[in-house]
């Protein structure tokens, strides 16, 4: 199982990085970033509390002293990180704003070495620092340069520093015997309820009634691949591998994002990111393989 484990944050990333897909899908059928942020989460959130009414629904129930942490850290990981990463994409290059939030591994090495105890040993540095260069060279930096505003690099960091505490969460959770299903529903559904009170519900239910049956299953599709799966696979793996390997390994997000962009929209692929892609790769194998959870 711990060889399977290895391969679910990767994929993880590689549903993140399909995300800009449906948001550009979505944006252009009139939809603010929270409508967009919200309805994904608020299917994800319905979608899972039916699976865990038929599979067992021991599941859905927690703790009272474990809700804080459950939502806490649904709220601080999910919700947090959109936020300040919108403002970062705002303020900055997309380029850019990808390589701060790409910045979460180094944050989750550091913090779990002192809260788990995990060995920042050299293949794990070794990887994550061929994982960054790798990010950067794909985000399209290098070719482009860098402009950006304080406000946006605050957010930019930031963002990187909530991505990063998903991975914290959710070894605490896990820690105190939740089930990655229940990790999972709570964190969506906190992130849903936050961002509802801003999102335009008018022009979600205008875009529901164009086409009922195609729209909806778009909907579904986006809380499936965006949120509901990917933070599960996310959620399992970090019951069998580090906190810091997981999240070096979720560096598949850009990679994806990148070859998504390039086969759906036709975005150009320069040398430079190709090379940081094979890199960003290589990295991905070298955590793999070490022999150390």
């Amino acid at each position: 199982m711990k060889k399977v484990a290895f391969i679910l944050p990767i994929l993880a990333g590689v549903c993140f990085g399909s995300i800009g897909i449906f948001i550009r899908l979505f944006s252009e059928a009139g939809f603010n970033n929270m409508a967009i942020l919200s309805t994904r989460n608020a299917i994800s959130a319905l979608i899972l509390l039916i699976f865990m009414f038929i599979y067992d629904r021991s599941l859905i129930r927690c703790r009272l002293r474990d809700l804080p942490v459950l939502l806490g850290g649904g709220f601080i990981g999910m919700t947090l990180t959109n936020v300040f990463y919108n403002i970062a994409v705002l303020n900055l290059s997309l380029g850019f704003a990808g390589v701060l939030i790409g910045l979460s591994p180094v944050y989750v090495v550091v913090i779990a070495a002192f809260l788990f105890k995990e060995r920042a040993t050299r293949r794990k540095l070794f990887g994550m620092a061929l994982a960054i260069i790798g990010v950067v060279m794909v985000s399209g930096v290098i070719e482009n340069g860098i402009t950006f505003t304080a406000l946006g690099l605050a957010a930019g960091l930031l963002s990187g520093v909530f991505y990063g505490m998903t991975s914290i969460f959710t070894k605490i959770c896990i820690g105190r015997g939740y089930n990655g299903l229940t990790i999972t529903f709570y964190a969506v559904l906190i992130t849903a309820l936050t961002t509802a009170p801003f999102a335009n519900w008018g022009q979600v239910a205008e875009y529901t009634a164009a086409s009922p049956m195609s729209h909806s299953l778009l909907m579904i599709a986006h809380a499936l691949i965006g949120a509901a799966l990917p933070y599960l696979m996310l959620n399992v793996s970090l019951r069998f591998i580090e906190a810091g390997k997981a999240s070096i390994l979720t560096s598949s997000e850009p990679v994806s994002a990148m070859l998504f962009g390039a086969f759906v929209y036709g975005e150009k692929l320069t040398v430079i990111s190709a090379a940081g892609m094979a890199i960003a790769v290589t990295a991905f194998g070298i955590i793999s393989t070490d022999r150390r959870t």
